[in-house]
């Protein structure tokens, strides 16, 4: 799934067998990350971002286990976008796009932010 708001882009595996899968990820702008676990059944997010720190323009986050009813759109548009998301995928999720999110599986995410970066650029929604 691509538009100009989220970019959804699935893992291109390296090699698969009976033991599982590897892949490979580029962490490419920060040395940190969110480590962040869901439990099913939860709600998180109903936020966006401004892009004013240059690791949330896009925020990138790496779903690696789990699935997630990703909704979303413009903060100038009343109309919300709804996909389900699968693991493992990353996904890049531009300034100014409203989300949230419903754990629909108990999910393991990366977020290529610090907690600060994401503290600073967010901003609340009352939806």
């Amino acid at each position: 799934m691509n538009n100009e708001l989220v970019v959804v882009t699935p893992f291109q595996f390296l090699g698969q067998d009976e033991r599982g899968t590897t892949a490979e990820i580029s962490l490419e702008r920060t040395v940190k990350a969110l480590s962040i676990f869901r439990k099913k059944d939860t709600v998180f997010g109903n936020h966006y971002h401004t892009g004013s720190q240059a690791n949330k323009n896009p925020e990138i986050f790496w779903l690696l286990h789990g699935e997630l009813k990703f909704e979303y759109r413009h903060i100038e548009s009343k109309v919300w976008i709804v996909v389900d998301v699968k693991a493992p995928v990353k996904m890049d999720i531009y300034p100014n796009v409203l989300h949230r999110v419903t754990a629909l599986t108990d999910a393991y995410m990366l977020e290529l932010n610090s907690l600060q970066e994401h503290v600073d650029d967010t901003k609340r929604s009352d939806e």
